[in-house]
Order: structure tokens, then C-alpha cells, then sequence
């Protein structure tokens, strides 16, 4: 192939490519998923300054809901995003907070899940619910916890990308799924 040829398939390549990305920023296909976006910004917040929050290095900070006695955060830190739980009546402190490895959310990671279990029985990896919470994408309108028999043990609805209940079953629980409007599994824990 000639040089000349050569320097016109690779301008051809690399028009056709350019045209891709712009035809994608500006149509349907650049916007993520319901998967993979939260709408619910909340409302900004600051926190004090304690250990928790030093080690977090929060660069943002939204109080998404306060549900069954607790307040849900969406935090943006050095590290990626993660999400927290605190008392309503402190609202500038952190109780608890976790951090997905990589970015939230995405359609393989719709559920950040911040719920309280406990040791059910002697058994090693055994545990119970204590509280079930967490955060999830829009393209979740449930989460279902689930036995190790695969049965699910309680679902709990998702509102404004908030779950939260203090009603749980005792028993063993083994995974969590979350289901779309139309109530179909989009996501299991492994």
C-alpha cells in the first residue's frame, strides 16, 4: 500500500471515529444508564472535622434522605464516592461510612449497601440483619435480601435512591438483589 493510501485510510479512520464520539455526546448514547446515575443530589452539607471524615478526604458532601432514624449521604471524596450514615439530630457527624472499590454506579454495582448485620449463629460467615439501608441507582426500585437457599428473607423499597427499614427478619441472609420497576433482578451480590 502506497504511503499516499496509507495517510488517506488513516484520515478516513480517524474522521469516522471523531464523528462517532460527537454523534454520541450528543444523542442518548452518552447518558448513562438508570444503572449507573443518581438523581437525588440532596442537599449539601459540611461535616466536622473527626477522624472519620479526615480519613474519608470528603471534597462533597449531600444529605440524600433521613429514614427510620438515620441520615443517608452521598460523599465525593479524593477516592471516589462513597456513602454514609449519621444521626439526624448531628447532622454535621458521620457514624459510618463505605467506599466501593472504582466508581458508583454502575449497572454492576447499582447497590451501595450500608446495612447493619450481625452474627446469627457459631457458624463462621453466618450472619443476620440487624437494620438493612443503603443507597442505589434510579434504575432501582427494590432491594431484596436473600437466604442461602436463594429465597428471598425481605424486600424493601427504594425511594428518592434510599432503602432503609428496621423491620428485618431474623434467619440467615446470604445476598442482596435489587429489582427494577417492573420488579425483574437487575443486580446480585456474588
Amino acid at each position: 500500500m502506497s504511503a499516499r493510501r496509507l495517510l488517506t485510510l488513516t484520515g478516513a479512520v480517524a474522521v469516522a471515529a471523531a464523528g462517532a464520539v460527537a454523534l454520541a455526546t450528543l444523542t442518548s448514547a452518552s447518558k448513562p444508564g438508570a444503572l449507573a446515575r443518581i438523581s437525588n443530589h440532596g442537599r449539601t452539607v459540611t461535616f466536622r472535622s473527626n477522624a472519620l471524615t479526615r480519613n474519608l478526604r470528603i471534597d462533597e458532601a449531600s444529605l440524600l434522605a433521613v429514614r427510620s432514624g438515620r441520615a443517608y449521604y452521598l460523599l465525593q471524596t479524593q477516592n471516589g464516592p462513597c456513602g454514609a450514615v449519621g444521626r439526624p439530630d448531628l447532622p454535621d457527624t458521620l457514624a459510618a461510612a463505605q467506599c466501593p472499590q472504582g466508581h458508583f454506579p454502575t449497572a454492576e454495582h447499582p447497590v451501595l449497601d450500608l446495612s447493619v448485620y450481625e452474627s446469627a449463629t457459631h457458624d463462621l460467615g453466618t450472619v443476620s440483619l440487624y437494620r438493612a439501608e443503603g443507597i442505589t441507582a434510579d434504575g432501582v426500585s427494590a432491594v431484596q435480601f436473600l437466604r442461602p437457599d436463594g429465597t428471598i428473607a425481605v424486600t424493601v423499597p427504594v425511594s428518592g435512591n434510599v432503602y432503609a427499614t428496621t423491620s428485618v427478619p431474623t434467619g440467615p441472609i446470604a445476598g442482596v438483589a435489587a429489582l427494577d420497576r417492573s420488579g425483574r433482578r437487575v443486580w446480585r451480590s456474588p
